[in-house]
This record gives C-alpha cells, structure tokens and sequence, in this order.
C-alpha cells in the first residue's frame, strides 16, 4: 500500500523530530502500521509500545495499534502518569486514589483511570471542574490537541520545576484560537520540541488528537523528562565502592538513601548482577518500579563512573503448588528429551528437561518417554492416568505422581423387567424396564451382586426375579458390555429415581417454564425447568439451563444424560454431547465453529493441533474427495469461502469434547 501524500494538519508532528529518534521500528509488530497517517510515524509507535506508554488490541492472533483512533482525556491523563511515574517523577500513592474517590464515581469516571485522574488532580493537572468534560452517557470522550497538550504540559511542570509556563502567546498562525487556559503550555510544550505545527503553521487546538500524533508526542516528552535530572556526582569518595539501598534510579544512574550522590553508570558499559545472576539495568529499573527493595554495592572508576553494579534483592516465597486430576495428554520428543503433558484438557505443563521430573505410577517409577508409553496403552485399555503434579516456585513441573484407573466401565440403572439364567453354561442376561438392550453376564460365578446393601450371588438374584419381586438395579459394565457387578434393591422408592441414556425427545413451554425430557422409551417431567440442576458439556461450553439443552436437541445434537428425579420429577440432569451438527462458521488452528439450523447458534469445538493427532481425525465430507483427515481439511479450508458455498458437519466428540470424527456435505 502506498502513503498518500500528507496534506491534513498536524498539530504534534515534525518530521526532524521523528528522525532523530533512536528506535527500533519493528519492536511493537503491529499489524496495522500500514494504516499509519504519515509516512515515518511508525518509529514513534515502536518507541511508544516498547516505553509500555501505549498498547494495541489482539484480535484473531494479530495485535493492532488502532493509528486513527481518537484518545480520550482519561487516556490523555493516563498517559502523564504513567510518563512521570516512568521517568521517576512520580509514583503510585493509594491514598490520593482513595481520597478522590468520589468524585471520580460522581462524574462517572472509569476505574481504571481512577489512579492517573486521581493523581492529576492531587497535583493540580487538572481541576475537578474538568471532569464534566470527561464522559458522556457513560462513554470516554475524545481530547482536543489543546486539551492534551495542557494536561501534558502541566505534567512536564510538576515533574520538573525548572520548568515554567508563562508564554502569553504561541508562534502558531491561528494562536487566536488557542484557549487562553492552554497557551501557555501548548508554548511551552513547542518550545522543548514536544509538539509542533502543521505545514501552514497552525497548531489546530479544537481538533481531536488520535493515537498515532499521541505517540509522537508522548515519546518526545519521555526523553525531555529523562533527560531533565541532572545528576550530582559524589566528590572525591573515600573508597571506589559504595553501598546501600536504592532511594531512586532511571537507566542512568542511581542513588541510595540517605546521599544525594547520583552515581552515573560507564558509558563502556556497566556489569549488572542480580541475586547472583547476571542480569541488565532495564531488568534492575524493572524491578525498582516495581516498589522491590533492593541493596546495591556499585564499584566506581576514576571519575566516579560505575563500572559494576552488584544488586539484591528479597524475592517473594512461593510456595510449592499440586494440581491434581486425569492425563488427557503426553508428548515426549526424543531428541530434545523434552515435552509436556495435559490434565483435564485444559491444563498444560511444559517439561524443558525430562531429567528434572520425578515421575511415580503406582509406586513405579517412570521416565518421560516409559509415561508416554504407559499413557498411550492406557488409552487402548480403555484406563485413565489419575495424577497430581507439583511445581516449585518459578512454576515449573517437578514431580508427577499417580494411579491406573479403569475407565472403560459404564452403568445403567433402573428397574428389572426381565432376568435370565442359564445354570448349565453359567450365564445370563438382564433387562431394564423402558431398554430393549439385553445385559450379557457372561460369567454367573464371576459378577459381583450385592441385594439390599448384602453379598449375594447371580442365582440368589434371580431367584427373587422369579419370585416377581421388585428389583432396583445398578448394572456396570466393562468395555465390551458385559455385566460385571449388579447392585440391587427390593425396596420401592418414590423419592428417587434416576435414568441414564440418550435424549430421544424433548419439549419445552418457554412461557410457563416447563418442558419434558424423553430417555429411551420414557418420558420426564420438569414441571419447573429453573429447578432443574443442568451440567452438560459441549466442546469448549457447559449447556446450564434448559432452553440451551433444548437448542442443544433441536440442532440434532446427540445428547448422553443421566437424570435425577425426585417424585418422577426431573431434578438434575448430567451428561455431555458426543455428536454435533451444523454448517461451519469459521475455523483456527484448533478448533472448528458450527451454527446450530435451529437456534443460530454458534458453538466451538476443539481438536489437537498436533500434525499426527490431526492425521488421525477421518473426514468424510461429500464434495471433498481429497479431504481425507483433519490436517488436510484445516489446509483446504485456508481458500474455502462461507459465503459462496455451504459446508454442513457431523462432529464426533471423546469424552472431553475433542473432535475425534467429521463426515459432512459440501453445498
């Protein structure tokens, strides 16, 4: 794209200024700088981002800087405060905060300007009667150029008192329209090269400033405040060290309490170390504007110059932290011998050196590549890794600890219709009231039974079957579903029920707020759907309320529940979806976002972008014969447009949401 040529007024903008600034261009790496107003402007942007005196706004990956956008007079405040602070003229005082207070809250100010407009008031910036011109209808209102530069001249003043505004005049060609209130300071403020006119001349003081003018300005200000303190140096020192603790620093010298000697760094370089560690005099200004402690021993040279600079200071005690819960992930990388694993889906814990974690399975010790591999064999077993990890006090993983879980069971609960027992060959079936399924006991000998809270065996079990007695059953079953413990009761009750299963139906009567639900063969009442305690997950979302549950059906999702009833009525409903339908919205490097057909909703569910996890996701999509699996789908879809054609999808989820299966239509 090329720069027009630039033919619109510039009240803050000197194309010397700008040249003569040492910045690195590319620091901040916004995405818009081709959107800057002027050619050049992108120096005083880097410069104003790394100065961490302005930021951008990241959206889909990308930061943007917003070059045109206007700034407000919060901002314009926020932007003295922090110049002072930064160039040590200022610092945080909670109190002043706390005393204005209210005030802010009266003319509505936002609180996360309340420190700045607090201070600029405290210090007389600006006066309370300059807050009615701050927001309107709950929303910032834009800063004139005269505006910001008298906030920010005033700001220059207070922080550096040799400093004065007196000027009566500027030596701009409309100084006729420059308030007598801003005169003095928008004077001063050209007089130390801060601001400047347009290429007529004028200084346009009721037009709005926007952000890429504000950056100029603001790092212009920063090297004349930086550049402000003249440091006293020590006469004649009796030794060539000094010690003490930090009263006050920049990146050019530093002081200790109780002296008024300001010891200049070597301009060949001055070594840093940092509680034993080498480290940098940006790292150390950090920390010191950070409010640290810090005690310093600095070695000087003959013209009192520091050459070394030997720092300490009390870090805070971590404690160490445990986080427990399943292994959704393990990656290990031979050749580095590095990786990391995943807990619940969501927590990752990157391991830089497999060396340093100690790693216990079962009272087993493991190493990271043997965890990998008892991981994956877990997965094939249908078992789950239940770990705790604890970390130290940077953060990082030092032991892993856990148990072999056997997840491949499932239950069903309900009431017998029907039990058979063949005695010859020791098996049998059972049959839940409102299933069809049938419910192989392969083994007679070998299931657990237990009748009224006592051991029983499968014969005793039926017995009472054929004695045409009540039976309640919880039946788990293993990985090929087949029996393997029944728990029964013969005791009727009305108080609580429950039923496990797909949604087959659901109604809902949005206006009295009732609705049934319909697992299997039977149906459910929820005389009062806002009673009802609903934990469904879906993908990246938990489903909380009926009406999202009853999208959910209506969008053809497949729905696994268990439902709590209390007097047949539906009091809890727990479960999660392991289908999903819908035409694809948009897409990321890991996850796919379909809208539901009935409710336009949009819902999000994530895959591993891991190249080999994504090789094993089929993709089936009528219309895409080359698309075989999800790494390839992800790369066709780089030139796929949603507005020209249609792709309708069928997701199948794991037990954490992921997709694991996509079949579909292209249209």
């Amino acid at each position: 794209m090329k720069h027009k040529k630039f033919k619109q007024s510039m009240a803050f903008v000197a194309a010397a200024l700008i040249a003569c600034q040492p910045v690195a261009a590319s620091a901040a790496n916004f995405a818009d700088m081709n959107q800057v107003p002027w050619p050049g402007a992108e120096a005083s942007i880097n410069k104003a981002a790394d100065l961490g005196l302005v930021v951008g706004e990241t959206k889909n990956g990308k930061t943007y800087f917003r070059p045109r956008d206007s700034v407000s007079l919060a901002e314009s405040c926020q932007l003295a405060y922090k110049l002072l602070q930064q160039t040590g003229k200022a610092s945080a005082d909670a109190k002043v905060t706390e005393k204005w207070s209210t005030v802010m809250n009266i003319y509505g100010i936002q609180e996360w300007a309340y420190p700045a407009v607090s201070f600029c008031l405290e210090k007389g910036i600006i006066s309370i009667s300059n807050l009615s011109s701050f927001m309107k209808n709950g929303s910032n209102l834009p800063a004139t150029r005269e505006q910001a530069a008298t906030i920010l001249g005033r700001a220059l003043t207070t922080g550096v008192p040799s400093y004065s505004a007196n000027a009566i005049t500027t030596k701009f060609n409309d100084n006729a329209s420059i308030s007598s209130e801003a005169k003095p300071y928008v004077a001063l403020l050209n007089q130390v090269g801060v601001v400047n006119g347009d290429n007529v001349g004028k200084f346009n003081p009721k037009s709005t400033l926007n952000r890429t003018e504000t950056a100029v300005m603001v790092t212009n200000l920063h090297g004349v405040l930086q550049k402000a303190t003249t440091p006293i140096t020590p006469t004649n020192p009796t030794t060539s060290t000094q010690s003490g603790t930090v009263n006050d620093m920049n990146i050019r010298y530093v002081n200790f309490k109780d002296s008024n000697a300001y010891y200049l760094y070597s301009s060949t370089g001055t070594t840093v170390t940092v509680n034993g560690e080498s480290s940098s005099i940006d790292a150390l200004v950090k920390l010191f504007k950070e409010n640290k402690t810090i005690t310093a021993t600095v070695t000087l040279d003959s013209n009192y110059r520091v050459t070394k600079l030997v720092a300490t200071y009390e870090e805070e005690k971590k404690e160490e932290k445990a986080t427990k819960g399943a292994l959704t992930k393990v990656k290990y990388d031979e050749e580095d011998d590095d990786g990391y694993i995943v807990i619940e889906k969501n927590s990752t814990y990157k391991i830089d050196d497999a060396d340093d974690v100690d790693i216990e399975i079962d009272k087993k010790e493991y190493d990271l590549e043997e965890l990998y591999d008892l991981f994956t064999k877990c997965e094939k077993d249908k078992e789950t890794i239940q770990v705790e990890v604890t970390l130290n006090s940077k953060g990082k993983l030092t032991k892993i600890k856990g148990t072999i879980e056997d997840s491949s069971s499932d239950s069903v609960k309900g009431e017998v219709s029907k039990v058979n027992y063949d005695e010859d060959e020791e098996e049998g079936y059972i049959q839940i009231k409102g299933k069809s399924t049938k419910y192989y006991v392969k083994d007679t000998e070998k299931v657990t039974v237990t009748i009224d809270s006592k051991s029983k065996d499968y014969e005793d079990f039926y017995d009472l079957y054929d004695d045409d007695k009540y039976l309640y059953v919880t039946l788990t079953l293993d990985s090929k579903d087949y029996v393997t413990k029944i728990v029964a009761s013969t005791k009727k009750s009305s108080s609580k029920d429950d039923a496990d299963g797909k949604v087959s139906s659901m109604t809902y009567d949005e206006k009295k707020d009732k609705g049934t639900i319909k697992i299997g063969s039977k149906t459910y009442n929820a005389p009062d759907t806002d009673d009802v305690d609903i934990d469904i997950t879906d993908g990246t979302t938990t489903i909380d309320d009926w009406k999202e549950l009853y999208d959910a059906y209506k969008d053809k999702k497949t729905i696994e529940v268990t439902v709590e009833l209390d007097d047949d009525k539906v009091t809890k409903i727990k479960g999660k979806v392991t289908e999903a339908k819908g035409l694809l919205k948009s897409f990321s490097s890991n996850s796919l976002t379909i809208e539901g057909k009935y409710s336009d909703t949009n819902y999000k569910y994530k895959f591993d972008n891991d190249e080999d996890e994504m090789e094993d996701v089929d993709v089936d999509i009528d219309g895409m014969s080359s698309v075989d699996n999800l790494l390839e789908l992800i790369d066709w879809l780089d030139d796929f447009d949603k507005n020209e054609d249609e792709l309708d999808l069928v997701l199948k989820l794991d037990k954490n949401g992921y997709i694991t299966d996509i079949t579909g239509e292209l249209d």
